[in-house]
């Protein structure tokens, strides 16, 4: 369940789950809860609240120990924010970087200025490219990234491009 509440115009998120896995599962829920707490703060005009995520059954299978352990020895999880959401709605960018997933599905060669975005969304919509991008397509869409707080994770990608490439 998520419950949101608003008090001294905060917007405050609470999660409860069921069951969560430690490290296929927590990771991603807290980014895409606090995405849309973040959302529906902006388009209230009302400042981010706290965030609180309890569990009933918080697990780490033993397939993935040393999977998580490697994870957390990288070392820049906690230390690199993503950058403040622009002010005000941002449904109509949602809607547009929806059309622009799908788009980076099924097309090859595709032009990723994303004039129709603002710069947050227009390099969220650049990261989904990158995920599809072979390493010389991800140096071109790196350098059209308007904020550097991604480069690590552009730098992960394209040594996953390269090292694919070297396997054909």
């Amino acid at each position: 369940t998520l419950q949101f509440v608003l008090r001294s115009g905060c917007l405050h998120l609470m999660a409860h789950m069921r069951s969560n896995d430690a490290f296929l599962g927590l990771p991603h829920d807290i980014f895409c809860f606090t995405m849309l707490q973040e959302l529906i703060a902006s388009a209230l005009d009302a400042k981010l609240g706290t965030y609180s995520h309890s569990v009933g059954s918080l697990h780490l299978y033993k397939r993935d120990n040393e999977k998580a352990e490697n994870y957390l020895l990288e070392g820049f999880q906690d230390d690199i924010p993503m950058p403040p959401m622009p002010k005000g709605t941002q449904w109509p960018q949602v809607e547009e970087l929806i059309k622009i997933e799908k788009k980076i599905r099924f097309q090859t060669d595709l032009d990723t200025a994303f004039p129709e975005l603002n710069d947050y969304w227009a390099d969220i919509a650049r990261l989904l490219a990158i995920r599809v991008a072979t390493p010389r397509e991800i140096v071109r869409i790196k350098a059209q990234m308007k904020s550097r707080i991604y480069e690590t994770y552009i730098r992960k990608r394209k040594g996953i491009a390269q090292a694919n490439a070297n396997l054909l």
